[in-house]
Formats: structure tokens, C-alpha cells, sequence
């Protein structure tokens, strides 16, 4: 359905290096809000940067004109959440990837009449079952596509986990795979190759070709029913070769004691263009550099747990990505105490001084070659595809026991020389949280972030829910 939408508002307001191009309301998110949840969205740049795609957590799937926010297409999912969003390498097609009970990944026409395909996930994860009314989180409990990569021969790199409590067998399941699909949905070969795994699969990467492909697992399934599931062992890295799944390369990853008795990770595993290097970050302040041409594992302890007020402290190492030309690119969350411990108190003494914080990485040797320390809180990671522009959200974060509601988008430009403070370029300012994935277009010139409200002491909603299209002005 081919739809275009009136002026839109806000255009014109600038910042320090960024100018509001145009922003799009997307209505009420209060109930989300006042339950404490920040709603899910996704964005992407088509290869030309003319459009810009939203996948929403309410099942909406938006198309939008970079030029003047108009909206090209609009469709709605039902039950279920428009998990991932990509172009095909020639910009004629739409992927979207959903969580919902089948887990679907779908092609699209860019005018919305046509869907050339669609793909379920649910015959190897398992079909969910839609949450009841009011339950926010339910939709995390069924099966979602969690990775969707478009490579340049125009293959889909698709990872897909279903996680959830099964009330029948008592106990959390855990079934996930990752697929290479060809352009048309064919299956080009899956991992584990003979069915799901019984483990959260839960990020993959992989090199510029695709000929590299890096996933990490986490916790097992606790069913008996999944334990003749074949797949790696829980809290590892696989490496595969992108040519047909097979397994190249695989490290077990230990939990960094006393402080942590398991690994946990998110959105921090990265492949380097050409595939030498593998990247993961973990949740204890760890960053691993695998060197696949020398087969050597270099460790780089970033911000991994130091003792303040008697209590260990450390700092997430949640998002990372390698730029076009090989620096690697990590960021470094709040300061926290480890899960688990019986600790008497819900938040550290201190900060960690490496929170909050924006590395580049020299790969092969793990030198820093400069960071940004940031008065904000960091969340996600967005780079163009000429290598020029580094974006990254801001969030909420606590300061001496006081909540900080300070938002917005930091924008680098890694051209220019000097440490951090000099490559930093731009820095936009919203009213509201900015979620974790924003996009930057090919060229490097415009950004796209969803801000979300937050709500204040009185109950009352600060911020709106809203796409915003920036444009670098410096």
C-alpha cells in the first residue's frame, strides 16, 4: 500500500554538528512506558540512502523517504514485534524479520504489493503462543529473528532463537539456528546442520563476503525433551565458514571467577571486513580478539572488575563493530555489580573507569588507538559504509544515587585525527531515550534514531515516540 503523509514536524532544529531533518511521530507508547518497558525498533538505510526502513515493536513495518520523512509504506504485523529490517544489496526488496509465534523472515516489494516470500522459523524453534493481553514482555518469549544480515552477493545471514518457560515440562527452553538463505528464501545451509540447537544462540557476524561467520552461545535448555538436540556446548564462540556452516574454530568461554559464575554477552560480536579477526565483547568488562590467521586469542580486560566501597565493580562491554578499515570499535556500558552475588546493596559505590566509554581498538596488537569517555550513558553502535561516520545512543544513567535523564546521539567522524574529543562531531540532544539501534546512511551523512518517553517521579511522561532523521551539518 503506497501511502504519503502530510509535512512533518520539527524540521530545521539544530545542534552542536546535527540538524533535525525531519522527525515522525509514532503515537502513544504511555502503557509501555508506565510499565517500565522502552519499546523495541529497528532502522535501516537502503543502499542508496534514499529510504529508511522501521521495524516497530507493535508490529509495524514503516517505509520512509529520507528526504522529507514522507511515508512510502506502512504495514501492520499482527501479534508480533518487526524484530530486524534490511534491504537486498540492489535496493529492490524489503527483508523484515519478526518475533512472534511463527517467527517469520519475509521478503517485500518496496511498494508493499507484493510479498515475494516468506520463511517460519517455528518448524525447528518450536510455534509460540501469543501473549495474553497486557503482558509486554510475552512477545520475548517467542520465536524472533535476532540477526539479519544482508551480504553483498545478496544472501541473508539470519540468526533465529525461541526462548521461553514451558509451564508443561516445568523448565526454560532454549532452541536457536542460524540459517544462509539465498535471495529467494532458499536454504543455503544452517547451523547446527541437523536441527536447532538447545542453546541461546543469541548474535552473530560475519566478514564483508560472508566467507567468515562468527555466533556466540549462552545458556542451555533445561528440557529433557531438547537433550538429544545436537549443537555446540552452552558459553562458546563457533566460528564457521560462511561457504557451507561448517565449523572452523571453537572456544570455550569461562566464567571470569570469583566474581561471575557465568558468561553473558549481547550485541558484541563482530567479524572484521576480511575475516582475520573475530571480536566478543562480554557482560564482566572482557574483550576477546581472535586472530584467525595466526590462530591466537589476545584477551583485553577493559573494564573488568575492580574493588570500590569493599564491593567489585565492573562495566559491560555490550556493542562492538569493525570499520571498513579494520580499527575495531567497542562500547562500554554502566558500572555494575556482578549478578548473583549476595551482595547487600543494588548498585556500586563508585563508577568504573572505563564505563560509559567509546574505544578504538587496534585489532592486531589490542593497543588502544583512542577513546571517548562520555559524561552520558553509551548504548549501540552504527557505522556508514564509507567508514566516515560513527553514531552512538545515549540513555538514562545514575549519578551519586540520582537518576540522570540526559539523551540523545553522539556522532563521530573517524577521518579526522586525535583522540576522541577531536573526532567528535556532532551531538544531538532529545527529551526522551534513544534506543539502542540507529542507523547511519551509506554516505555518512544522515543518522536515524527512534526516541521513546520516559516517565518522571509524578508519573508524568517526558520525551516523545518518534523517529528523528538527522543530518551532519559539519
Amino acid at each position: 500500500m503506497l501511502l504519503l503523509t502530510g509535512p512533518v514536524r520539527g524540521e530545521g532544529r539544530e545542534a552542536f554538528g546535527l540538524r533535525l531533518l525531519w522527525d515522525y511521530p509514532l503515537g502513544e507508547a504511555g502503557f509501555y512506558v508506565r510499565a517500565g518497558h522502552s519499546p523495541d525498533a529497528h532502522l535501516a538505510f537502503s543502499p542508496d540512502g534514499r529510504l529508511l526502513a522501521l521495524g516497530t515493536f507493535d508490529g509495524r513495518l514503516l517505509l520512509f523517504d529520507t528526504r522529507n520523512g514522507k511515508v512510502l509504506l506502512r504495514r501492520k504485523i499482527p501479534e508480533a514485534m518487526v524484530k530486524r529490517v534490511a534491504f537486498s544489496s540492489e535496493g529492490r526488496m524489503l527483508y523484515y524479520g519478526l518475533q512472534g509465534p511463527e517467527g517469520r523472515i519475509c521478503a517485500l516489494a518496496l511498494s508493499g504489493k507484493k510479498t515475494f516470500w516468506c520463511r517460519s522459523t517455528a518448524g525447528d524453534l518450536l510455534r509460540g503462543q501469543p501473549p495474553a493481553p497486557g503482558d509486554i514482555y510475552g512477545i520475548y518469549r517467542l520465536p524472533g529473528i535476532y540477526r539479519l544480515k544482508v551480504l553483498p552477493d545478496g544472501s541473508l545471514l539470519v540468526l533465529a532463537l525461541h526462548s521461553w518457560y514451558d509451564r508443561k515440562v516445568r523448565a526454560w527452553r532454549r532452541r536457536s539456528r542460524l540459517y544462509h538463505l539465498s535471495p529467494q528464501g532458499e536454504l543455503l545451509w544452517a547451523y547446527p546442520p541437523r536441527g536447532p540447537a538447545p542453546v541461546t544462540l543469541i548474535y552473530a557476524d560475519s566478514s564483508l563476503s560472508g566467507e567468515t561467520v562468527a555466533v556466540v552461545s549462552l545458556l542451555p535448555s533445561e528440557a529433557p525433551e531438547d537433550k538429544d538436540l545436537e549443537g555446540p556446548p552452552p558459553q562458546s564462540l563457533i566460528i564457521l565458514s560462511g561457504r557451507d556452516g561448517r565449523e572452523l574454530w571453537r572456544y570455550s568461554l569461562k566464567p571470569l571467577r570469583p566474581y561471575f559464575d557465568r558468561v553473558a554477552a549481547w550485541e558484541s560480536v563482530a567479524v572484521s571486513a576480511g575475516g582475520r579477526f573475530v571480536a566478543l565483547g562480554l557482560s564482566d568488562g572482557r574483550l576477546f580478539i581472535f586472530d584467525l590467521a595466526e590462530k591466537r586469542i589476545r584477551l583485553v580486560s577493559l573494564a573488568t572488575p575492580i574493588i570500590l566501597g569493599g564491593l567489585p565493580v565492573a562495566a559491560t562491554v555490550g556493542y562492538g563493530l569493525f570499520g571498513p578499515e579494520g580499527d575495531l570499535y567497542v562500547v562500554t556500558g554502566e558500572s555494575t555489580l556482578p549478578y548473583g552475588m549476595p551482595l547487600s546493596v543494588d548498585r556500586p559505590a563508585g563508577p568504573h573507569p572505563a564505563a560509559r566509554t567509546l574505544w578504538a581498538i587496534d585489532p592486531a596488537t589490542g593497543r588502544i588507538i583512542w577513546r571517548f569517555i562520555s559524561p552520558l550513558r553509551l548504548q549501540g553502535l552504527a557505522i556508514s559504509r564509507n567508514g566516515r561516520t560513527l553514531a552512538v545512543a545515549t540513555g538514562a544513567f545514575r549519578r551519586a544515587g540520582v537518576r540522570i535523564h540526559q539523551f540523545g546521539v553522539l556522532v563521530f567522524d573517524l577521518h579526522r585525527s586525535g583522540g576522541g574529543l577531536e573526532r567528535l562531531s556532532g551531538y544531538f540532544p532529545t527529551s526522551g531515550n534513544c534506543f539502542f539501534h540507529l542507523a547511519v546512511s551509506p554516505d555518512g551523512n544522515l543518522v536515524a534514531a527512534v526516541e521513546t518517553p520516559w516517565r518522571d517521579d509524578k508519573d508524568r511522561l517526558r520525551g516523545s515516540y518518534r523517529v528523528i532523521m538527522l543530518r551532519i551539518t559539519k
